[in-house]
């Protein structure tokens, strides 16, 4: 096999995923503007440029369309919360670049996100009526999984205290599906002040801010929050 033949095969791939990608963008756009059963493949064939029989050589029909799409999507939604060499020292300004991060291209694609939430992408449990349930599922696991390494990393540098780490977790995952759909409910916002705002409720709660002072036990923080420290309190 000489190198022109051996290029032929990685060609094909690359033009495999440009068609691939220019699909799924001309479907972000119909769902956008026609919602997800008012779009067809015949439409995100003509806003691709491409001929519908190209689209099904990619996707057996809509919902595989939406599938990936949602894969897509919600891969570089994750991307943004990863940790970049920019980002400012300490667990407290870093998540909250981090989140910010989150929350600007949750902006940028909010009409699709807005779908995105029908189809359950920020719940924890199937939507009724949601498109690949078992993938989304799965999706929805990468990000738990990520709210506990975000967890980890606050517990790893002393910043958090030494609670049951999936409980925070949890929390710090409800406490950010909450900013995010509450962007997309809304207009545009700042997303640092919005991202700021959620971390300072994750960190300290709503409770109005006033210097630590030694106290009984019993005035002391209970539950199973304290509980889980595995300690008397």
């Amino acid at each position: 096999m000489n190198a022109a033949t051996a290029k032929l095969p990685r060609r094909r791939d690359e033009a495999r995923a440009l068609f691939r990608n220019a699909i799924l963008d001309a479907a972000e756009g119909v769902f956008a503007e026609r919602g997800f059963h008012g779009a067809r493949i015949q439409d995100i064939a003509a806003r691709a440029r491409i001929a519908v029989g190209t689209v099904y050589n990619h996707f057996a029909h809509k919902d595989e369309v939406l599938a990936a799409l949602l894969e897509e999507r919600s891969q570089a939604l994750l991307a943004r919360l990863r940790t970049r060499r920019d980002d400012p020292k300490g667990f407290r300004p870093r998540l909250s670049a981090r989140i910010a991060r989150m929350l600007d291209y949750v902006d940028e694609h909010r009409a699709f996100f807005a779908i995105a939430s029908e189809q359950g992408l920020f719940a924890g449990t199937a939507a009724p009526g949601a498109r690949s349930g078992g993938k989304r599922l799965r999706t929805v696991e990468h990000f738990r999984a990520f709210f506990r390494a975000l967890v980890k990393e606050g517990l790893d540098s002393g910043e958090l205290e030494s609670l049951d780490a999936d409980v925070l977790a949890r929390f710090l995952g409800g406490a950010i599906r909450a900013c995010v759909l509450t962007s997309l409910a809304g207009g545009r916002g700042d997303p640092h002040l919005a991202a700021a705002a959620t971390v300072d409720l994750f960190l300290y709660g709503a409770a109005r801010r006033r210097p630590r002072r030694a106290g009984p036990a019993s005035a002391r923080p209970s539950g199973p929050l304290a509980a889980s420290r595995g300690r008397s309190i």
